[in-house]
């Protein structure tokens, strides 16, 4: 049996593969982080655990914000390994009190549970008076870039759920992943994947010219 391909939660589109929620794999998650994991979260865990959340949210919010798309999830459960590596919720949680984000982010009560390619953070805050709050962190980049140069953090939404309402396909992310598409035969399933998420995300992306290449 193949692979599936996507699945939708909150009308966003989340890429896969798909890992199954194994009950004592939250469990050995609850008991680390000494509390029940935040509502909102635990619920999305059941639909999008493995898989790939390809939108964007501005961090920080405000004037000075820049999209940033947090697409890589970090999984509950084990890696290939049977270890709680890199990528896996227990095992970027032990390690985070080690590295060097110790030193500027509350890390105690945080859960790390995305990332971007370039290893800028999402978190869900475990604190109490905080609980269930999204929290983004992003690293400064050379001046070249034009972009910014400081690392910035910020609180994203009151609650996981909030945070996934307020996300968006950017569309320089929407150009780039359809011209690695485009030349797929119409009926191939992972293109109409991505058709399905453009057409939900993006109205009127078809009228691009990026979209007719």
């Amino acid at each position: 049996m193949g692979e599936e391909l996507a699945r939708q939660y909150r009308g966003l589109v989340i890429f896969g593969p798909f890992e199954p929620v194994d009950p004592q794999e939250i469990s050995a998650l609850e008991r680390v982080i000494g509390q029940a994991i935040p509502p909102a979260y635990r619920a999305f865990l059941d639909v999008a655990n493995g898989g790939t959340l390809p939108y964007s949210v501005r961090v920080p919010p405000g004037p000075q914000s820049e999209p940033i798309s947090f697409s890589d999830l970090y999984r509950l459960g084990r890696d290939r390994h049977g270890e709680y590596g890199w990528g896996t919720l227990l095992g970027e949680y032990r390690r985070l009190p080690q590295s060097w984000l110790a030193g500027h982010l509350p890390v105690a009560t945080l859960l790390p549970v995305a990332r971007t390619g370039g290893g800028d953070l999402v978190f869900v805050d475990l604190a109490r008076d905080r609980y269930g709050q999204v929290l983004g962190f992003i690293h400064g980049l050379p001046g070249w870039t034009g972009l910014a140069t400081s690392d910035m953090s910020g609180v994203l939404a009151d609650d996981f759920d909030a945070y996934l309402d307020g996300l968006y396909i950017d569309p320089d992310l929407a150009e780039d992943v359809w011209s690695d598409n485009a030349h797929q035969d119409p009926a191939d399933p992972w293109r109409r994947v991505i058709e399905h998420w453009l057409d939900g995300g993006l109205p009127g992306w078809r009228g691009q010219p990026w979209a007719a290449r």
